[in-house]
């Protein structure tokens, strides 16, 4: 009887530490699964997401704007994430689930982008490179820019510097080795400048051609005073013309200037300023893409 009474006892503790280590291992184990498509990170707030704290505030509004500005410009998108640790994931395992899962780069065929993605706490850094960047962008230049700019200065501790100077030679990089059918950063100035020297070819020419018939004017009222009744039709050609002199340069100079200033307004106040400034303060969001297969290179410092 008291045998019975003990092992039912032993059974119903037995019973209590299998529930008990069952439960521990419920709340132990992470409720969604990894998956590659899934940011483990909150969705992004802009180009430059600093989890860590890391980056100083002038340099993170600076990079955020000159990344939303090149996206717009050239349709290329870079993305960056720090972080302190990625836990017992592996840097390439996170950063790809974060470029994936954030959707960097554009829907469709054409989507260059890449994101920077760097664990402070870790000491490692992993940049991913999307399909229709890897030509411009191949694994090994990665890796040589990422040891040339971004290594040195974070062991000084200097993130901020490290990160944008590493983007600033990305999309040097993609600028040189493109074929050109990418849009330049700064393409609105340039047009302005080339209609303004239009404008100038223009006035000069003007100017050429009113002297050219000030000299024929002359040189016919200089002819005619020799010859008797020509006189009067060579001063009078000159009368009608020294009337109506003032009103074609007035003219002249009038359209000169009009044409001058409405190419002025064209390439500096139109689209020029909206890309500078007022073009850059809003943001909505990634493009959708996250076309990323693994290309990229990372390290430590």
């Amino acid at each position: 009887m008291v045998e019975g009474v003990v092992r039912n006892k032993f059974i119903a503790l037995a019973a209590c530490v299998l529930v008990c280590l069952a439960a521990i291992g419920a709340f132990a184990q992470d409720p969604t699964p990894w998956s590659s498509e899934v940011s483990p990170l909150p969705a992004p707030t802009g180009p430059v997401n600093d989890y860590a704290g890391v980056i100083d505030e002038q340099t993170k509004e600076a990079l955020n704007k000159r990344l939303k500005d090149y996206q717009r410009t050239s349709g290329v998108e870079f993305a960056v994430a720090v972080v302190r640790t990625t836990g017992e994931r592996p840097i390439f395992d996170y950063s790809l689930a974060v470029a994936r899962g954030w959707g960097v780069g554009m829907k469709g065929d054409d989507n260059p982008s890449a994101l920077l993605l760097i664990a402070v706490d870790d000491r490692k850094y992993f940049t991913q490179v999307s399909r229709n960047l890897q030509d411009e962008l191949p694994d090994g230049l990665v890796g040589s820019l990422q040891s040339r700019y971004l290594v040195p200065e974070f062991k000084k501790g200097n993130f901020g510097k490290g990160i944008s100077d590493t983007i600033e030679a990305y999309i040097r990089t993609y600028e040189e080795r493109s074929s050109g059918s990418a849009a330049s950063p700064t393409p609105v100035p340039g047009r302005g400048a080339s209609r303004t020297s239009q404008s100038l070819y223009s006035t000069v020419c003007c100017i050429i051609g009113i002297v050219f018939i000030l000299l024929i004017i002359f040189s016919r009222r200089g002819g005619g005073s020799g010859r008797g009744g020509d006189s009067g039709w060579g001063g009078g050609g000159f009368g009608g013309a020294g009337g109506a002199l003032p009103w074609i340069i007035g003219s002249a100079i009038a359209n000169a200037a009009s044409s001058s200033s409405s190419s002025s307004d064209w390439g500096s106040g139109g689209g020029s300023s909206d890309w500078g400034s007022g073009g850059g303060s809003d943001w909505g969001g990634f493009g959708g893409g996250g076309d990323f297969d693994g290309g990229g290179a990372g390290g430590d410092w």
